[in-house]
């Protein structure tokens, strides 16, 4: 595994990729960021902002077919920020932390241990997982035409994950291979998977309502959307059997394994940035969606002159069914794939490795697997995919201005190497209005961790959190979740000029009225 003979060297990296940040600009060190949280983890799915009947614009990001459902005829999203953390390896008891504090810079990490770690660990033998989030949405807009939306949105994502990594492997990485207790120990791992991909985005939307007959409402949607990879790396290992002897030394009786890079730094001295390209990939991503509503009332012939005059027909419930980032980056700008098929090391000495760059590292591992500096190098290009899922979304309107909405969110693999979407089952009530509107959504992160969230809409402005536990430091500190967003609504019925109609724009047989004078249609 290569991972193993480079435990050493973890501080290296570390100091590197503190190097790296300093000199990025500070959209960068928002993505990179993302990378150095996935161990000490730092919003998934953003519920408040993507949920609900004024989301616009930002539906589309769960299903492109929901804006259709919209009780805005147009809006403009200005900014969106969400920052998503989980796993479970290390954590920060509640009691030791206080998060506004922390956040700001103003209460320093709690240190633990004769290794002075600002974490505790879990010291089962599960397998480990961790996932890294964040995405910048920048401006977007949408715009309904009777049966027709389009949407456009511009973004700055980055997702890593971390899939079934054994357990030895992190505490190996916290303790160093000292650790006299995993000592001896025959391992054998198989399937790991590490990912990272940082990316920009450009997408175009568009739904139509292709079925509309008495109460009956179908629409599909579809987004496409132009990728830019800044970033990209993984690391897959089919198996590795090995036991570590003592702080020097590692037996690898046999490793498959795979892993490749893009990254933006000039590779025989790592300086920031490299001469290439500044995007190191391209790809093309896919958001497909269907929805059936069932109205409360039979659709009515009529032909508003103007958008805005669309009125608002209001439902029972509605169902939705979606297929998200769909797509891969193929990588070939600065992008090295090594490979390492069934190979074996008794590697002594592992503790003086040492490397000030990344080509000098793969020569040394390739020359000590493979018997030459350059045998690993198998390809100067290849692909990571999108974070790919399944998404069904059930919607109820309860009565008036309550509703409850269930999501549920199973990733899936696209690709041979591809980032992964954390799954989650979620139901969430909400109270809705023109200005205002709360959620409080119940999830259940990976089948397994309940959390409780809560997020509060104040007219153009939206703040939220799936962990409203680990801000009020109830709970242990193994990740973090929170998104916000600025939007304008247009809301459908009110032209400029017209009267405010506030409960009315709930009810399905409301008629727009114009005020006299200056604004009357002549």
């Amino acid at each position: 595994m290569i991972p193993l003979p480079l435990l050493k060297g973890i501080k290296e990296r570390l100091a590197f990729r503190m190097r790296f940040l300093k000199s990025t600009s500070y959209t960068s060190m928002l993505l990179v960021a993302c990378l150095l949280c996935s161990v000490f983890a730092f919003s998934q799915e953003s519920p408040g902002i993507v949920q609900g009947n004024f989301a616009g614009s930002q539906t589309v990001r769960i299903n492109p077919a929901t804006m259709l459902q919209s009780k805005v005829y147009m809006d403009l999203q200005l900014l969106s920020v969400t920052a998503f953390g989980q796993n479970n390896f290390a954590y920060i008891p509640g009691k030791d932390y206080n998060t506004i504090p922390l956040v700001s810079g103003k209460e320093q990490l709690p240190i633990y241990g004769p290794n002075g770690n600002n974490f505790l660990y879990y010291t089962n033998t599960g397998k480990k997982k961790g996932e890294a989030i964040a995405n910048i949405y920048g401006l977007s807009a949408m715009v309904q035409t009777g049966d027709h939306a389009f949407a456009f949105h511009t973004a700055a994502r980055s997702y890593t994950s971390m899939n079934r990594i054994p357990y030895e492997v992190p505490i190996f990485g916290t303790e160093d291979l000292g650790y006299e207790p995993l000592h001896n120990i025959r391992f054998e791992d198989y399937n790991v998977d590490v990912s990272s991909l940082n990316w920009g985005e450009i997408g175009l939307s568009y739904a139509y309502a292709f079925h509309k007959q008495v109460n009956h409402h179908w629409a599909a949607g579809i987004t496409v959307k132009y990728l830019l990879g800044y970033t990209g790396a993984y690391l897959s290992m089919d198996n590795v059997d090995y036991m570590v002897l003592n702080d020097s030394t590692i037996n690898i009786f046999n490793m498959n394994t795979s892993a490749g890079l893009a990254l933006p730094l000039d590779y025989n001295n790592n300086d920031f940035p490299d001469p290439g390209n500044t995007f190191k990939g391209k790809g093309v991503g896919f958001d497909l969606g269907l929805t059936y509503t069932r109205k409360k009332e039979g659709y009515q012939r009529n032909n508003p002159s103007r958008i805005c005059e669309q009125p608002y027909r209001d439902y029972f419930w509605r169902l939705g069914i979606s297929i998200l980032d769909l797509g891969a980056i193929n990588f070939k700008d600065n992008a090295q794939e090594h490979t390492f098929n069934d190979v074996s090391l008794l590697w002594d000495r592992v503790d003086t490795v040492s490397y000030t760059d990344v080509n000098t590292l793969m020569n040394q591992l390739s020359e000590a697997f493979l018997g030459s500096p350059t045998s690993s190098l198998s390809n100067n290009s290849f692909k990571i995919g999108l974070p790919t899922a399944l998404s069904v979304q059930f919607d109820y309107h309860y009565k008036q201005n309550w509703y409850l909405n269930a999501t549920w969110i199973q990733p899936f693999s696209a690709s041979q190497h591809s980032v992964r979407r954390p799954a989650q089952l979620a139901v969430t009530p909400r109270y809705e209005t023109d200005w205002f509107e709360a959620m409080l959504p119940l999830s259940l992160y990976e089948y397994q961790m309940p959390r409780i969230g809560a997020a509060i809409r104040l007219g153009f402005i939206t703040i939220g959190t799936d962990r409203i536990g680990t801000l009020m430091g109830i709970s242990d500190l193994n990740g973090m979740d929170i998104y916000a967003s600025v939007k304008i609504n247009f809301r459908r019925g009110v032209c400029l000029g017209n009267r405010d109609t506030g409960a009315c724009m709930n009810a399905d047989n409301y008629k727009p009225r114009r005020l006299k004078g200056l604004f009357r249609r002549r």
